[in-house]
Order: C-alpha cells, then structure tokens, then sequence
C-alpha cells in the first residue's frame, strides 16, 4: 500500500474530471471506543462538503452515516476485540479480548465496542444503490474525527479498497488527518490526505437534505479561531494558525438557522466554535436578538464544548440574552482550582473568580442552579496531576453550581503537552498505537500519584455529588443541619466507630 498524498490546501479542483459526470459518496465512519455519545455527533463538516459538491453541480451525491440514530436516538454497538482489524472480517474472534489498564496491583478491563451500523449493513446498502466494483462512485469523501478513532478509519477505507480497487479515489479529511498526516497517510488506504481546513466549504451550511430520515438538530458554526493557545489543545493546528477569531455575519448565521427549522424541522440548534462569545455584542447577541424577536420559530440553543467564562461574567446583559433565546443547559468550563497548575496548561487568562461570577450572573438571568441548567467541566487525568486537587476541584464546582462534567484527559497530537510527552509515547509505541491515547484508558496513569482505584473513585465522587434529588444535588458545604452534620463527622471520633466497627458509646457521642 503506498502512502496517500497530503494535501493542504485541498480545493475541488485538484481533481480529475466534470463534476457533472461524477459521482460522490459521503461517509461518516464507525467508532470503536469503550463508550460513546451520540448527541451533538451530527458529522457536519462533512455536510458542508455535501453543499460544497451540490454547489459545484456533481451529477449524484449520496451519504452514508455509520452513526446515524434510530428512531430512539440510540446508536448501535457491539463488542469487540481491542487489538483487531475489521478490515476483512466484521466479528471479533471470539473469544473477545479487552484493554486491560493496569498498575501496581490494581487492574480494570475496558470493552471495546464498534459503535453505529454494522459493517454488513454498510455492504448491502452499498449493493442497493449500486455501488460495485463495475460501478464504482468517482470520490469518496470520509470523516475522520478524533485521532484515537483512527483504526475504523484504516479499516473502512481498506474494505472500500478491496471493493472498488484503485478506480474511486478516496479522500479523508478532518481532525484527526489534519494533527496526523503522516500518520494517516501510511496507515489508511486513503489516496488524498487533507491536512487542514477546506477553505472553500468553511462558510457553507451543512446539507441535512441527504439524511432520508430528517435529523432532529442541526449544527451551526458561527466562528473559527481562538487568540489563546491553550497547552491542551489544537485549534491552532486545525485553524492553520489563525490566532484571530474568524466571525462569520450574523445575517448569515440566523438565516442558516431558521432554513434549518423552516426545511428540516430541526427543534435544537448546538453552536459549535472555538471561541463562541468573542467579541459578543457585535457578534453573538446580533444572532441572538433576532432569533428572540422571531416569534413564529421555536428552537432550543446548546453550546457543548462550552462558554468562556470571562465574556458571561463581563456581560450580564450577554446571559439574559441567551436566556430570552431558549439556551437549554450551559457549559462553563474550570478544569482545576489551582491557578499555578492552569499556568502549566497556558490557562494564564483564567482566574477562579471569573468562573464564580459567571455562575452568579447565569442564576441571575433565571438558570438554575444544581439541576444540570447550568454545568461544569472537571478536566483529570493530567499528567503529574495531585489527586488533592481534582478532589478540591470537583468539591468547589459542587458547591458552586452542583452539576459536574467528568472530562478525563486525552492528549492530542501537535498540542504543546503531547510535544512534552512524545518520548514517553514513542516508548511504548503510542505514536503510532494512537487509540491508546484515548482518556478513558487512563495514558498517563502510570505518571501520576493516583492509583487505578483512585481514579475510579473520582468517578464515583463526581457521580455522587451530582445525584439530584426533588431537582436539585446535596451541597456538602452548605450552612444547614445536615450540611453541618455531614461536616463534623467527617472529621471526629465517629470516624474511628465507622472504621474500626466498635460500638463504643465515646465515639458515637463526640
């Protein structure tokens, strides 16, 4: 298998033929990951490629997501086995192996499944519409998400090989080939790598209209960029260094939102963009203000990957806005209360008081607090992180707003913290196994202080603290008898009673 060529600045035109006698089949691949989210998965930058296609008029255009929903907004998933390729064959051999984590003595076996249709499924829908090896489509366009899903990449792109031969030429694009080129072009049957962003289609509005059954959300991204360049993360990779935030018009932004409700019936829209608030009264709250005075659409708003907190706490104005509009739940991210750790991720720009204040000025616009309206994100598993202070963190976000986001830690390629860590990698051959980077697998367990049931724990405590009773959580901290209660003997003679098992009545009355 030769490499696939990487390509940068990919354009429609770099390819062979009249779009009006080609044929494009769009595929969002499987996921093979121990578990998976399906809300909010919408494979939108490959449906703006879909309006980039129909724009350029190709003769037939058809998509085939893997992780399409059913009826219940459910993904199919089976096991399978951690260390195989799918490549020619859709069951595991039996029986299944896990990924074991292990360290010291502690050990946690994590099942691997392939998530959405199964590869069966994928083959007869290719027969029903035609698509053989006499009668291959021209292109075929894949999305490639996250860098440690990239073995169902390798593996769908090896069956279309084996199908069509060399006749169709197959394109991979997104996130993980643009942070990993290389690594995608030696380990995938791709023929064209596109590393970065296709200029061409960034503006476009994603097409809907080649799902047969029409989706319940839709995805809108209102900007590209972020001036900031946090240690844990590759904006800066994927926006081609772009250090300033690209705000597309606002007129622009709520036509596409209400073509989405008007065509598809669409009830939620989730914004997707680095950096969401930035400069908000000439950008954000011009999308906002309209889509409130629009009395004939009704439509929730989401922001998933979450809200800068400086921008909310800056402008009360801003949140009472997002309110008037139907925003469901908000995301405020805090990862970790010690600023001299958040300076180690290039956080500089974060201080804990702005995140304070902008709970305050989101329970002041009418969320509520301690039911999940309102949310925080807990970034752990870290390297060379201090339990002690995700437990304070965790301890603070409950009593703050009391609905925790437990986000264990991947590393990404290119970003300054796997720059740090790639010997550590290369070692044991991550570089290349990039699933084993996954989060969920704990990578750098073996670097840090905490054993495998301590992270478990964390687990458990975040869960537990986020238990909601008559639609709200305990608060541990709060100024009740309970609270009160709760407090003290956590730290008098009745542990000694809880630990020891003697009933001693010098315990139980201190």
């Amino acid at each position: 298998m030769s490499p696939g060529k990487i390509i940068s600045n990919f354009s429609l035109s770099s390819l062979d033929g009249d779009p009006a006698d080609k044929t494009a089949l769009l595929i969002n691949p499987p996921v093979y990951d121990t578990q998976y989210w399906a809300r909010w998965s919408q494979p939108y930058g490959l449906l703006r490629i879909a309006s980039l296609l129909r724009d350029a008029g190709y003769k037939r255009r058809e998509l085939y997501d893997f992780m399409e929903v059913d009826q219940k907004g459910h993904v199919h998933h089976h096991r399978i086995s951690a260390h195989e390729s799918y490549a020619e064959k859709s069951e595991p051999t039996k029986p299944c192996t896990p990924w074991r984590v292990a360290k010291d003595d502690a050990r946690i076996d994590f099942w691997k499944c392939h998530f959405g249709h199964r590869w069966e499924h994928f083959e007869q829908w290719l027969d029903d519409h035609g698509y053989t090896a006499d009668h291959p489509p021209d292109e075929i366009y894949i999305s490639a998400i996250m860098t440690y899903w990239w073995e169902s990449v390798r593996d769908l792109t090896a069956r279309l090989r084996s199908r069509f031969g060399k006749k169709t030429v197959i394109i991979v694009g997104g996130i993980y080939p643009t942070l990993c080129p290389q690594h995608c072009a030696d380990y995938t049957s791709a023929d064209v790598v596109v590393a970065g962003e296709v200029a061409e289609a960034n503006d476009l509005w994603p097409d809907l209209s080649l799902y047969e059954r029409k989706p319940q959300y839709a995805i809108v991204t209102p900007s590209r960029g972020c001036p900031y360049n946090c240690s844990y993360c590759a904006q800066r990779t994927i926006n081609a260094s772009r250090r300033k935030v690209a705000y597309r018009p606002a007129k622009d932004i709520v036509a596409e939102i209400r073509h989405q409700i008007d065509e598809y019936g669409v009830k939620d829209i989730a914004f997707y963009a680095d950096f969401l608030l930035w400069d908000s009264e000439s950008n954000f709250e011009q999308v906002l203000k309209p889509l409130i005075a629009d009395q004939t659409r009704h439509v929730r708003l989401h922001a998933p990957e979450g809200l800068d907190v400086r921008y909310l706490n800056r402008s009360q104005k801003l949140v009472d806005l997002m309110r008037a509009a139907h925003f469901a739940k908000l995301y405020l991210p805090v990862e970790n209360i010690d600023e001299t750790y958040l300076r180690t991720m290039n956080r500089r720009h974060v201080r804990l008081k702005d995140f304070v204040d902008a709970v305050k000025a989101c329970e002041k616009a009418g969320f509520k607090l301690r039911n999940l309206e309102v949310n925080a994100f807990v970034l752990y598993g870290l390297p060379r992180e201090s339990i002690d202070g995700v437990v304070k963190t965790v301890l603070f976000v409950s009593e703050v707003l009391g609905s925790i986001i437990p986000m264990l830690f991947t590393p990404v390629p290119t970003t300054g913290i796997y720059q740090d860590y790639v010997p550590y990698f290369r070692t044991r051959g991550w570089d290349k196994e990039l699933q084993m980077l996954n989060g969920k697998v704990y990578p750098f367990l073996e670097l840090n202080e905490g054993s495998l049931p301590d992270y478990i724990d964390l687990q458990r405590l975040m869960f537990m603290l986020n238990t909601h009773y008559r639609d709200a959580s305990f608060r541990p901290f709060a100024d009740s008898r309970v609270s009160n209660a709760f407090r003290n003997n956590l730290t008098n003679a009745f542990y000694k009673y809880i630990t020891t098992g003697l009933m001693e009545p010098e315990y139980l009355g201190s």
